[in-house]
């Protein structure tokens, strides 16, 4: 494109840490940046600073049921929202900003394996750090909390620069689910013919949708299939060949589609019987589906006739290739003893075809290949 005034422009948020006298605070005010990359120069512009984004944010932090925390571990601080202190009952003004405040806290059974998925995590044995343990409260009570959190900072030699993480009181969904638990066990305990007959009933219920499964494909199969042949219908055939054609179309490769007819087929089934011309019909069906690929579609299109779409296939190696067929079947017999022959209309899609086009030409192409003493291929 041409265009002169092409600019694309990224919004960027950036938390920046405060730091007054040397200690780290809360990581906030905003800043709003915006950086315009334009196609001919580029520049940075300070669109505005947000002067009450703190004010903002720290009450979203202090409402909210998550304690976050942001650990810098070069210097050993760890910023921790309000909302941590409010969780936990501390007092902000006197808790130490530092690792170990929060090492002391955690529950003294559940700290060997806090501690062994927090070392995986940092020195990169896990990719995820998230683990559910208790802490303890300021009045020495202990509050079940999902501890989750992520590096998002290292040093040149890859080691950890910087942390943060949040702290969610999920203690009253943990005794409830503990609480669903225990109730689950006695009624296990209490009710086991019960859970017997609940299991019976399961595999009554699971034999019945096995074989509504079994229907349900056996309707798929029939509703895509002819029921004598086993090859595709009619219908499924025109499916497959749309997807064919829009795949020609988008990627541009050759495509071939036969329509074939066996010759003189009323005259078997007048001689010989309906009986023998069906056998006579899956026989030809069998035969010609060994003949082509397995990613070539064959279809029964009505009565005696047959469609073959050829994928990637371009006109002379179809031909060809029918050709081929064409003569296997004269030096073959179907139905035990019956000599047959077969006549073929070949065409290729173009560019501006449709489906219905496609097919006229086929019928037009086999009618020229029957007015031809039949057993012949016309494309």
């Amino acid at each position: 494109m041409k265009s002169q005034i092409l600019s694309i422009f990224v919004l960027c948020v950036l938390f920046i840490p405060m730091q007054t006298d040397g200690e780290e605070k809360s990581p906030f005010p905003l800043r709003l940046t915006f950086f315009m990359y334009n196609n001919s120069m580029k520049k940075t512009y300070t669109h505005q600073t947000i002067n009450d984004a703190d004010f903002t944010l720290n009450h979203i932090l202090d409402i909210s049921n998550q304690g976050f925390w942001d650990w810098n571990i070069t210097t050993g601080h760890v910023y921790r929202s309000i909302g941590w202190f409010h969780m936990l009952g501390y007092d902000y003004d006197t808790c130490k900003n530092d690792v170990f405040t929060w090492e002391d806290i955690i529950h003294q059974d559940d700290y060997p394996h806090v501690m062994a998925h927090f070392e995986a995590y940092v020195t990169g044995k896990s990719d995820v750090y998230q683990i559910i343990y208790r802490c303890r409260k300021c009045d020495g009570s202990y509050l079940w909390i999902e501890d989750s959190g992520k590096i998002v900072q290292r040093k040149e030699d890859g080691s950890v620069l910087r942390m943060i993480g949040a702290h969610t009181n999920i203690h009253e969904a943990k005794h409830l689910r503990d609480s669903l638990i225990q109730k689950n066990k006695l009624l296990a305990n209490d009710n086991a013919q019960l859970e017997m007959l609940v299991k019976e009933r399961t595999k009554e219920l699971n034999e019945i949708n096995e074989k509504l499964n079994l229907q349900i494909e056996e309707a798929h199969y029939n509703a895509s299939h002819d029921v004598l042949t086993s090859l595709l219908n009619r219908r499924e055939f025109e499916r497959l060949l749309d997807k064919e054609i829009d795949r020609a179309r988008r990627y541009m490769y050759p495509l071939s589609i036969v329509l074939m007819d066996i010759d003189n087929f009323k005259t078997i089934n007048d001689q010989y019987g309906h009986k023998k011309g069906d056998q006579a019909l899956m026989d030809m069906s069998a035969f010609v589906k060994k003949m082509i690929r397995s990613s070539d579609v064959l279809a029964r299109w009505g009565g005696e006739e047959f469609m073959i779409i050829f994928p990637e296939s371009n006109l002379a190696t179809t031909v060809e290739k029918v050709e081929l067929i064409r003569k296997e079947i004269v030096q073959n017999l179907f139905a035990e003893n019956l000599n047959m022959t077969c006549s073929f209309g070949v065409t290729t899609y173009q560019s501006e075809d449709t489906k219905d086009s496609i097919f006229l030409r086929c019928d037009q192409l086999l009618y020229m290949a029957k007015n031809a003493n039949k057993n012949n291929v016309q494309s």
